[in-house]
């Protein structure tokens, strides 16, 4: 065998050997080991990517008792590297991916499924793709509207609002709160039960999937105004995703994006169902406004959208009017 032969013979061996490296990613998330997003959304990914990589990648995933947990640090850790991919709240994340606020404005999102499609269509569009353009993107999505829970106070009209201390998911949230007079406070989830059990709040602003344990044992009334919902995101570190072999990518790109995007209402409608049905039980009631009540709550919260666009332009988002009468046309309102 002459020396050419052994040269060229050794680089194929390397090349083999370099292309069944294992990989694997970190994936993290702000809520516990047995909550829905690790075991319907993270798990299942791990299995997933383990699956259609033949075995090459493994996925690491770090709930909230993890370093990596932190509802507020999701985003940013992705993009220092710290971990691969992240699952988080947009509200949590301070001022990042500003021009997404718009599809948690007040009576926007009819369901999490359609809210889900038309998030993920303004980013593909590119209507909100630069505020992303430090990730690579994997999924958009939001739960199904929120509701106004209260321990001891029955809210009905937007008037029964005013002086309620009420937890809000976030500052788009808490806008609407301030303009009827209620005393909003954005709580992270893991914040929100010790603020109630202290009598700090009186209520929490939230959809019925949540992850808040004992939630049904203090709130007791159920105002379903459906007047909001929250944006969250599942982004990777993009240099990471760019330097993965090619039929890794191919693995990833088949699992996210329009596909897993898909997949977020049906879970939602799943993730709702322990908590609305332990509403049914004594000692809950939940109110449903008739339409003349709920023509007053839409009225009431327009200037609240109004004021927010307009804030939004000027503060980097110039967009922010277009982009959202876009989405009502996208979501057929």
């Amino acid at each position: 065998m002459s020396s050419r032969t052994l040269v060229v013979t050794a680089s194929l061996l390397l090349a083999s050997g370099a292309h069944a490296q294992p990989v694997t990613l970190k994936f993290s998330h702000f809520l516990g080991a047995t909550s829905f997003f690790q075991n319907d959304v993270a798990e299942p990914f791990a299995r997933a990517m383990e699956a259609r990589s033949g075995g090459r990648v493994k996925v690491e995933i770090y709930n909230a008792a993890s370093p990596f947990g932190k509802p507020t640090e999701q985003a940013s850790q992705v993009k220092s590297g710290a971990v691969d991919i992240a699952l988080g709240l947009r509200g949590a994340e301070g001022d990042k991916f500003p021009g997404s606020s718009i599809v948690e404005l007040p009576f926007v999102v009819p369901s999490a499924a359609q809210g889900s499609r038309v998030l993920w269509e303004l980013y593909k569009d590119g209507t909100l793709a630069d505020e992303y353009r430090d990730y690579k993107v994997l999924a958009l999505f939001v739960h199904n509207p929120g509701l106004i829970h209260t321990s001891s106070k029955r809210v009905l009209n937007l008037a029964d609002l005013k002086g309620l201390r009420l937890r809000s998911p976030n500052r788009t949230v808490s806008a609407a709160l301030e303009h009827v007079g209620a005393i909003p406070a954005v709580l992270q989830v893991n914040e929100v039960m010790d603020a109630v059990k202290a009598g700090k709040i009186e209520g929490i602003v939230t959809n019925w999937g949540n992850p808040l344990q004992g939630f049904n044992d203090h709130m007791k009334f159920h105002t379903d105004t459906q007047f909001y919902t929250s944006a969250f995101f599942i982004v990777m570190n993009r240099a990471r995703y760019d330097g993965l072999p090619g039929e890794v990518r191919n693995a990833l790109d088949s699992i996210c994006c329009e596909n897993w995007v898909a997949k977020f209402g049906p879970l939602w409608d799943k993730w709702d169902a322990p908590v609305r049905e332990g509403a049914k039980g004594p000692g809950h009631e939940v109110i449903v406004p008739d339409a003349a009540t709920m023509a007053q709550w839409r009225e009431g919260l327009r200037p609240v959208s109004e004021r927010y666009l307009s804030e939004l332009s000027a503060k980097g988002f110039p967009n922010a009017r277009a982009a959202y009468e876009k989405m009502l046309r996208l979501l057929g309102r």
